[in-house]
């Protein structure tokens, strides 16, 4: 199951980051763009040719689109940077960071993976849907098979820069409208759902703090327990950082909608991290939100970051009408983010272009 379809079938109307069970720098298209409001889209496509991705770029051109967050490998991103560069568009690679099914390199390697409060590793067991299979941040050899992939991808010619999605633990919160959807009230951590109690995490812990978290009557309460499992993810993210920056590139996330509710849910501390920029997952239906969330969760990111980096906020197209998509808009364009971006192309009716269009052109 892809990663539309997996939240088509949650049919909440969400994103991917955070409905799973479920980027600034000067850039090469800036003096191009009509508005400081900078639109994104994630699109992919593995059976695209070159001649799909000149159309499709060329339309999101002329929408007024500044860039595009390609999944796929090095041959799916060498199809769709010539187009990218022959309409001005920039190109990111969007690679999966944390969660990896179905990955047969780090299959040979079950100790890989993370092991829940409850003793079972993601390998084997997996929490809420098949779709999750989690790496442990924490040992040194996740680290560098994870460096090394995104160095691959990033030293793909032509490519202005790497997207990391899920970068952060299993969810050991879900959002609040996704509570019945697996018949769970998670008004407190659930050992089933909380990550990592693998050897590693435990012994490195123990060594820095001096006690084993499973040896606490409730981990979940313990703010060190928290913050070693914040810092896993921050340390990983910035070492990438450190990597696609000395290659003269840019670093991005998506990310759950505040810092705030992406600590508590997920163990992103992302306004701690050395992005260029980032896309805050503003999915405002998953958090049984009105639409206003749309406003105050990006309000709350531009405030947390602090003016450290730009902000775009994420918005997914799925289970929406042209009315909630004109709204949305004109309530991002009321806070200072520094634009928008749309989950996802295969979404982008012609209906919502047009009000994408008119809300954002100057």
């Amino acid at each position: 199951m892809n990663k539309r379809e997996f939240i088509k079938n949650l049919g909440l109307g969400s994103a991917a980051v955070i409905g799973a069970p479920i980027l600034l720098q000067s850039c090469s298209g800036d003096s191009e763009t009509s508005s400081d409001f900078k639109l994104w889209v994630w699109t992919g496509g593995g059976n695209k040719t070159e001649s799909d991705w000149d159309n499709e770029i060329s339309g999101l051109k002329d929408l007024g689109f500044f860039g595009v967050l390609v999944g796929g490998g090095k041959e799916v991103l060498e199809k769709a940077i010539p187009a990218a560069k022959k309409h001005g568009l920039e190109i990111h690679a969007w690679q999966w960071t944390m969660n990896h099914p179905g990955d047969k390199k780090a299959q040979e390697h079950p100790e890989w993976y993370a092991v829940s409060r409850e003793g079972n590793s993601s390998f084997d067991v997996r929490p809420y849907v098949d779709y999750y299979q989690w790496l442990c941040p924490t040992k040194p050899e996740v680290q560098e098979y994870i460096f090394n992939h995104m160095m691959d991808i990033c030293d793909t010619e032509g490519l202005d820069g790497v997207q990391l999605d899920y970068v952060r633990y299993c969810d050991v919160i879900l959002p609040q409208g996704l509570w019945s959807k697996y018949d769970l009230v998670q008004d407190h951590e659930m050992p089933e759902f909380d990550f990592c109690y693998c050897e590693d995490c435990r012994s490195k812990f123990k060594a820095e703090e001096g006690y084993d978290p499973l040896d606490l009557e409730d981990p979940s309460q313990d703010e060190n327990w928290k913050q070693f499992r914040y810092d896993s993810i921050t340390n990983l993210v910035n070492k990438i950082a450190d990597g696609v920056h000395q290659r003269g590139k840019k670093l991005s996330a998506s990310v759950f909608a505040t810092p705030s509710l992406a600590r508590m849910m997920v163990r992103q501390d992302w306004d701690k991290w050395n992005l260029d920029f980032v896309f805050p997952m503003i999915y405002y239906k998953f958090y049984a939100e009105d639409i206003g969330f749309m406003k105050r969760a990006t309000e709350e990111g531009i405030r947390d970051l602090n003016g450290s980096k730009p902000l775009y906020t994420a918005f997914y197209l799925a289970d929406k009408n042209i009315e909630e998509v004109s709204k949305a808009v004109e309530l991002v364009k009321e806070t200072s983010a520094n634009g928008m971006a749309f989950y996802d192309y295969g979404l982008l009716s012609e209906d919502f272009r047009k009000v994408i269009q008119q809300k954002t052109t100057p």
